[in-house]
């Protein structure tokens, strides 16, 4: 019985792919070349034995012996046999060469057709044809201070504007770009109605889903204000989808803006006026306690004003010092010529000891070493509380001329909002930059398939080895 012939494989198995093949006929092609050469090489080597040997044999002939030439035949057919295989290798390995050439060729033009070229023309057509115009209105504005601060130093060498005005600017361009600002533009205006309008294309236009902050990021990009810090102005950049709402919303953009400049001021004056009328009240109720304890030591003490009190004591006392100076004396003379019991002599001893008496009684009267009070305490408590008074009084003029300071300056306006620029109405769009998105997009799109091509040939160089 015959054997049942083996099953022939299906002539619709998978076979291998076309790279693989050709890496595989290309090795085959190089193995296949090496032969040839090491033939043609050994071919080579017994040629040219044969002409070595033929030489010497010539040499020790007669001249007129003739050479072998079937040796010589032989030697150069096997040459030439040798030589053609290697001629018809070397052209198979250039044909495969040149296969794989144009295979390359052929997949960066597809690459470059598919990451390039592709995403360009798509850039093209929708900036040819969908891209909504955008309008762009500008406005230059600038705070102008009444306190303007001295610049010294290299700030006022290389002419930066005083440190209130640059402080104030900067205020406002981060009042522009707060989430306030936001608010009080789509309550007011609609602001983001218009940027989820249909009417513009869905690339450029804001989502109808979007949350505050996404709406918030996307006016950041649409609203844009620089400081010069030279000048110390403020340029507002506003960019709607038509010239009327970029007007419009950079005119309420800057009406919100003063109306946050004169609130700021306008509480500054009111904190400044409060601080001066707390100060006056505060001086008064000082200037009320010090009265009071003035009247309370007159009433204690009996003593309207001891110091002048202590005053008056000392004129007296000077004055009867004096006169008991002249009755000494004039008892000196009565003494010189009369007895000491004579009649004047005994009245002028009396005059004198009264005159001590009395000295004695006002010296007690402003110092009385024996008693706590006299005029020397009262003079000395009295003395403390017109102090008080005293200050309490010119505390309270300080106060009242600060306070009406203060309303004279809270009268007239500090700072305010400049206009140098009104609001432009564009006639004409300035975005998008159509040239521009389209250098930019064929740009990225050949640096991404350029990374692209160096990960993959690291990755297969690594996995190679």
């Amino acid at each position: 019985m015959t054997k049942p012939a083996a099953p022939q494989e299906s002539e619709t198995a998978v076979g291998p792919s076309p790279a693989i093949a050709e890496a595989q006929t290309s090795t085959e092609a190089q193995t296949s070349t090496e032969v040839d050469a090491a033939r043609a090489a050994r071919a080579a080597r017994a040629a040219r034995a044969a002409r070595a040997a033929k030489a010497a044999k010539a040499a020790s002939e007669p001249e007129t012996a003739k050479p072998p030439e079937p040796v010589v035949a032989a030697a150069s057919s096997a040459v030439v046999a040798a030589a053609t295989p290697v001629q018809a290798n070397q052209t198979t390995s250039r044909a495969v060469a040149e296969r794989l050439r144009k295979l390359r060729t052929r997949r960066l033009a597809a690459r470059m057709s598919l990451f390039v070229l592709l995403p360009t023309l798509l850039s093209v057509v929708y900036y040819a044809f969908f891209a909504s115009d955008q309008f762009e209105s500008y406005s230059v504005v600038t705070i102008h201070s009444a306190e303007a601060a001295p610049v010294l130093g290299l700030a006022g060498l290389i002419g930066i504007p005083g440190g209130g005005s640059a402080h104030d600017v900067l205020t406002v361009r981060e009042y522009i770009l707060s989430r306030d600002m936001l608010r009080r533009l789509e309550d007011d205006h609609a602001f983001v109605a218009h940027y989820q309008s249909a009417d513009w294309d869905w690339w450029s236009r804001l989502s109808h889903d979007a949350s505050f902050e996404e709406a918030f990021e996307y006016y950041k990009e649409k609203a844009a204000a620089n400081v010069d810090s030279a000048s110390g102005t403020l340029t507002l950049r506003v960019r709607a989808f038509d010239a009327d709402s970029a007007r419009k919303f950079s005119q309420a953009i800057l009406d919100y803006s003063e109306a946050s400049v004169n609130a700021l001021t306008e509480r500054e004056r009111r904190d400044r006026t409060a601080y001066a009328e707390a100060e006056v009240k505060r001086a008064e109720g000082r200037l009320g306690e010090a009265r009071k304890g003035l009247l309370r030591l007159q009433q204690e003490r009996s003593e309207f004003n001891p110091l002048a009190s202590a005053t008056a004591a000392m004129t007296i006392r000077t004055t009867l010092e004096a006169d008991l100076a002249k009755a000494r004396a004039e008892l000196m003379a009565l003494k010189s010529y009369m007895q000491d019991g004579a009649p004047k002599v005994i009245e002028a001893e009396q005059r004198v000891r009264a005159l001590g008496a009395q000295i004695a009684n006002e010296s007690r009267k402003l110092i009385d070493p024996k008693k706590e009070g006299g005029l020397s305490g009262s003079l000395v408590e009295f003395e403390a509380s017109m102090v008080e008074k005293e200050f309490a009084e010119k505390a309270y003029a300080s106060t009242l001329g600060a306070l009406e300071l203060a309303r004279s300056d809270a009268a007239r306006q500090h700072r305010y909002v400049a206009v140098i620029a009104q609001p432009s109405k564009p006639d004409d769009s300035t975005y998008p930059t159509r040239w521009l998105g389209v250098l930019s997009v064929f740009g990225i799109s050949f640096l991404l398939l350029g990374i692209g091509a160096l990960i993959v040939a690291a990755v297969r160089e690594h996995a190679s080895l």
